[in-house]
């Protein structure tokens, strides 16, 4: 469910329970309409409401008890739960236990959190639950767990969820005093993570050290978004609205049990009101509190005492604990905890701006670094320097920030300059020998910078071309259609590397600034350190919050290895999907191995080697043995760097597949796991497999996404024509190849529009031309059955199917071959063929509901069957993807 419906759902809630008998249910009807499952979602929550009444809206609380499957043994470990191996127990609490289990299915480890069977047997609790897990899941935050399954086997209902290699706040805090600025990069990532939950409608409800993660990097994670809410009343929760019978549960009174989690109560929370988003700022206030002053702010000897404190208690100063704690940060967290909620931040985004201005000598990315121990950042001057090309990049990603975001020229404002292109940088000197330097340096500042809102990024993809050619630079700007261009040089001088950069407008061809940098190419730990404060200082509050979270870089300290990645990923932008192809498949999987044997650490040179197995094993050559391998780089990768987003696009493309089973659903979460980590790939994958599905509304507008970051994209522009054509939609499929190709009808067209006259001739050319190509002959064999002429259309079928090599392509034949069937009126034919083309990863009930071909068997029992079948995975589909 969309943001945008649960508030006219919850709108629509309320209101009627304002109303009764007649009244109520003339206003469902009015407010309704023909929205029949809207007015099903309220009458269940109405429903819900006055069967139940309305409970405090409290976090879970702290139990004792041990869980147990339905023959009351504990679970054990090796036990398998659905697709989950059990492999050892992480806690045990009220919400049930969780595990760490493998995941046998994409092999990787996963936290399994087992739900207690009392929190799962209400039905309109665990749907509601489920609808929350699932918007969750959706959420596109680093800072937020990612939710991977919800499900149920053998009588026991679990959430799959990433696996995080760290500990808890609680833990940590334990540990040792937490300084003021790490506390303060640890609450800017949380609330980053509300902000986010937030803005798409969901409360957490239950903030506290508990529930959040520390990653040894420094890297926060929120836990158990949504749980909370398993154990109240499924009523809306986004209003101020007072309970008419606030209850609280006895165990509420237990000394020495509740403690840990009432303490992080709001007092509407505490009075048993209604709670928003200003609940969660109370919540985190209280954390923020008890890391800088070693102590919670509300305490008590039983559950109520500590209640009424919250209640009634005034807030003592942070500096009472603290003296050096700086005064910006009391009035911060005084206003957090606000005991009346209209004085506290009405927004995480207006408390994360206030939590930015409380650094005390240093800056955010002095904070996470200071997260991590002392060993640690030993080890990691020792043994981790970056190469100098990623650096560098770096520092001229702060120079960048500072020409677009804080000179005061009116001529570089971002609102003039709302495109840009950096181009591959050249060798100063013509005819040096090229080590792909320069279209790396390019490819890392294109990374980093095409997260700042309110700038278009010409991804590498689209200025790859220009490291092989001579061009001149406003010409390339031109054709890349952008406002502003990046053009630099380098040349070497011994261990010594000079690069000068020159920001170009494009409008009048002025210069807007220009720098030399010189560095060292080996040692640039001192530089490093320069980088570090120049993004933190230029970059940190105009870049999205995503991009602020994450490391700086995820290089190699080989530069020989770098440059062996950097040449790979050249050759792997050049790959295609048949055995031409695959002289650049095999370069990249040389230079990747190059790169890995230099680095066995090297995440994304794993990643994108385990991408470039996949690809050759899926389009390039039938051979299992690779997809072993993909496995082995994929699983390595993750254990290096969790937060790759090339790691779940590779794992799309397997489990896509014919290897994987053509799981269309798996691939698309993947993609979306992707697009959580980077917003900015994979557009063209994500709209193809939308239209797959069925999707269209979703596919069209990722497909438009990748055409606005590259407008010259020839492979995005196909297969935008080509999958109106592939969904009967030929007359959009004729309009967008006129657009962006300048062609007229062809033989498809006029087939689709059953122009047979017209379409003779233009088949009979492609046959002869080739008559061993299965288009041509799938295109032949349509025309014969629109000629009437069924035998010898289907006599075609076994030719067709001799062309046929399984791979994520090969459903498209099938479904031809199942319309000639359907054209000559052979149902069961057509209907297995159908059930064929859906199992191998195109179960598009869309296009089988509108497809003229399809007419004839539309009233045979077998095709209704299947279109029934059709229509409950489509609907399935709309409502786990379709926002």
């Amino acid at each position: 469910m969309t943001p945008e419906r649960w508030k006219k759902l919850d709108a629509l809630f309320h209101a009627a329970l304002e109303l009764n008998g007649e009244a109520r249910a003339a206003h469902l009807a009015n407010v309704c309409g023909d929205d029949a499952q809207l007015r099903e979602e309220a009458e269940r929550l109405i429903a819900a409401h006055e069967r139940e009444g309305a409970f405090i809206d409290s976090p879970f609380f702290a139990e004792t008890a041990g869980l147990t499957d339905d023959k009351g043994n504990e679970i054990p470990v090796g036990r398998r739960i659905g697709p989950y191996q059990v492999v050892s127990q992480l806690g045990r609490g009220g919400m049930g236990e969780v595990f760490l289990a493998e995941d046998t299915k994409l092999e990787r480890m996963v936290a399994l959190k087992v739900l207690p069977a009392a929190f799962t047997q209400n039905p309109d609790r665990l749907l509601r639950f489920e609808r929350e897990a699932k918007a969750v899941s959706a959420l596109n935050h680093p800072n937020i767990l990612t939710i991977y399954d919800v499900g149920q086997a053998e009588g026991l209902r679990f959430i799959a969820t990433e696996f995080v290699d760290g500990v808890t706040l609680r833990r940590r805090m334990d540990d040792e005093r937490i300084s003021v600025n790490e506390s303060l990069n640890i609450a800017i990532q949380v609330a980053s993570a509300l902000q986010a939950a937030h803005e798409a409608g969901i409360v957490h409800r239950d903030i506290k050290p508990e529930n959040v993660m520390l990653r040894r990097d420094g890297f926060v994670k929120v836990l158990d978004f949504g749980l909370a809410k398993l154990n109240v009343a499924p009523s809306p929760d986004l209003q101020d609205s007072q309970s008419s019978s606030p209850s609280v549960p006895s165990s509420l009174t237990s000394a020495g049990v509740v403690l840990g989690t009432v303490s992080y109560m709001s007092p509407e929370q505490a009075r048993g009101l209604k709670v928003n988003y200003r609940s969660d700022i109370f919540s985190l206030g209280v954390v923020i509190y008890e890391m800088v002053a070693g102590c919670r702010p509300f305490v008590g000897a039983t559950a109520s005492d500590v209640m009424a404190a919250i209640l009634t208690t005034n807030l003592t100063p942070l500096s009472q604990h603290q003296p050096a704690v700086p005064d910006e940060l009391e009035r911060v967290v005084g206003k957090c905890l606000a005991k009346d909620r209209e004085q506290r931040y009405q927004s995480a985004r207006d408390l994360i701006a206030d939590l930015k201005s409380c650094y005390r000598d240093g800056s955010p990315s002095q904070a996470a670094s200071a997260a991590r121990k002392p060993a640690s950042r030993h080890w990691a001057i020792a043994s981790r320097l970056w190469p100098a090309a990623a650096a560098l990049a770096l520092l001229l990603i702060a120079w960048l920030s500072y020409v677009f975001y804080w000179r005061s020229a009116p001529a570089t404002q971002p609102g003039q300059i709302k495109t840009l292109a950096v181009l591959p940088f050249r060798p100063l000197i013509p005819g040096t020998k090229d080590d792909y330097l320069g279209f790396g340096m390019a490819n890392e500042i294109i990374t980093r910078v095409s997260q700042a809102p309110g700038l278009t990024v010409r991804p590498t993809s689209a200025v790859r071309k220009y490291a092989a050619q001579e061009i001149e630079v406003m010409e390339a700007a031109k054709q890349l259609q952008v406002d502003a261009v990046i053009d630099g040089t380098y040349q070497s001088f011994g261990d010594r590397l000079r690069v000068s950069v020159n920001l170009l407008r494009v409008a009048d061809q002025t210069s807007l600034w220009a720098h030399s940098f010189d560095l060292r190419s080996t040692d640039i730990f001192a530089l490093q350190d320069e980088v570090s404060r120049q993004v933190a200082t230029q970059l940190r509050i105009k870049l999205s919050e995503t991009e602020q979270a994450r490391p700086a870089n995820r290089h190699t300290p080989r530069p020989e290895a770098y440059n062996y990645y950097v040449r790979g990923m050249y050759h792997f932008g050049d790959r295609g999907f048949d055995a031409q192809h695959r002289e650049q498949s095999d370069k990249a999987i040389e230079l990747f191995k190059k790169a890995v044997e230099l680095d066995p650490d090297y995440a994304k040179a794993r990643a994108q080697l385990g991408y470039a197995y996949a690809w050759t094993a899926v389009f390039i050559e039938d051979n299992p043995a690779l997809i072993a391998r993909v496995q082995e780089e994929l699983r390595a990768a993750e254990r290096l760097d969790s937060q790759l987003a090339e790691i779940h696009v590779a794992r799309y493309l397997f489990l896509w597949s014919q290897y994987e089973g053509f799981q269309i659903e798996a691939g698309m979460r993947e993609l979306r796991l992707a697009q959580q980590i980077d917003p900015y790939i994979a557009n063209t994958e994500r709209s193809g497999l939308y239209w797959h599905m069925g999707l269209e509304e979703q596919a069209d507008k990722e497909i438009n996404l990748a055409l606005e970051r590259d407008p010259n994209n020839e492979y995005a522009k196909r297969v935008h024509v080509d999958s109106f054509f592939l969904l009967a939609r030929p007359e959009e499929g004729l309009a967008a190849g006129k657009r962006f190709f300048k062609q007229g009808p062809d033989a498809a067209y006029f087939l689709e529009k059953r122009m047979l006259k017209e379409a003779a001739p233009l088949v009979e050319y492609e046959y002869e031309k080739d008559p061993d190509s299965s288009e041509s002959l799938r295109n032949r064999a349509l025309l014969l059955a629109l000629q009437g002429k069924h035998q010898e259309a289907e006599a075609a079928v076994p030719a067709i199917l001799a062309k046929v090599r399984r791979h994520p392509f090969t459903h498209h034949i099938y479904y031809d071959i199942a319309r000639v069937y359907a054209l000559g009126g052979k149902s069961e034919k057509a209907v297995e063929w159908l059930r064929i083309t859906v199992k191998e990863g195109f179960p598009c009930y869309p296009l089988f509901a509108r497809d003229s071909f399809l007419e004839r068997i539309r009233k045979n029992p077998e095709f209704i069957k299947f279109m029934t079948e059709m229509k409950e995975r489509w609907e399935d589909h709309r409502r786990e993807f379709g926002h």
